[in-house]
């Protein structure tokens, strides 16, 4: 089916409505053949340029570590306790979509990305010809991830209110796609549940892992699963230092 084309009036009328409610930030996100425009809101505090620092103390500190050299670090979310602000452009979003864009083959694929945020990972899924529905449980996370991917020319992407912790899918929904949803245990039965219940067979999970300690408990309990598991690792590039971090990137298929 032939997407619609978005007009320059539209664009125009849906950035004027976040702007009219926000200072806006734009930003360029490598997505393998296509180059995303990201909106966010501007922030005067920002929980990122706070963990950057953070992150890039630990890594003078460990020269002995694989981050601490050639200007490598642990992406920023690892430092952080609290859960990823939505409004923020987080190293393992970008990551997961330039992971799609430089590695996966999504053409005709149905997928699902889950507390999207921004809708980066999801959007990076879609320059790669997946069908991409996008879902937050954050009204205004919804309104950004409206417009990017509007502004992306993904007319066809869908946009859902969910509260991924709670609420329910009914049966098979195809791959799923999480962006560092594994800063808290109780977070953990939710994800094996989307797992076993929705993950269609033959299809692919992807989950984003910034090096949270919390999260290695759930790999634990991942490798006693009989799910084909592979683990990536993606290089994300800091937009304003001179380093890269990086970000783990997990495969999860359910076998036919």
């Amino acid at each position: 089916m032939r997407r619609r084309q978005v007009s320059t009036q539209e664009l125009l009328r849906a950035r004027a409505d976040l702007d009219s409610q926000y200072d806006l930030s734009d930003f360029d996100v490598d997505a393998g053949p296509k180059m995303l425009r990201i909106t966010a809101p501007a922030l005067e505090w920002s929980a990122l340029d706070e963990a950057a620092v953070t992150s890039a103390s630990e890594s003078a500190e460990s020269l002995e570590l694989l981050h601490g050299r050639d200007k490598l670090s642990a992406s920023p979310e690892s430092t952080c306790d609290d859960a990823p602000v939505w409004s923020e452009l987080w190293p393992c979003s970008r990551a997961m979509a330039a992971y799609f864009g430089h590695c996966v083959r999504m053409r005709s694929v149905d997928a699902i990305e889950i507390n999207c945020g921004l809708g980066t990972a999801g959007l990076g899924a879609a320059a790669k010809g997946a069908r991409v529905k996008l879902l937050d449980s954050n009204p205004e996370a919804l309104r950004f991830a409206r417009y990017n991917a509007l502004q992306n020319g993904f007319t066809h992407i869908k946009t859902e209110l969910f509260d991924w912790l709670h609420d329910r899918f009914n049966g098979h929904v195809g791959s799923l796609i999480f962006a560092d949803v594994l800063y808290d245990k109780s977070h953990f039965e939710p994800v094996f549940r989307m797992l076993r219940d929705n993950l269609s067979p033959g299809r692919t999970a992807f989950l984003a892992e910034p090096g949270r300690w919390v999260a290695t408990d759930f790999f634990e309990e991942l490798r006693k699963t009989d799910y084909r598991i592979r683990l990536d690792m993606e290089r994300v590039e800091d937009p304003i230092n001179d380093r890269y971090y990086l970000v783990s990137v997990l495969r999860v298929k359910k076998e036919d």
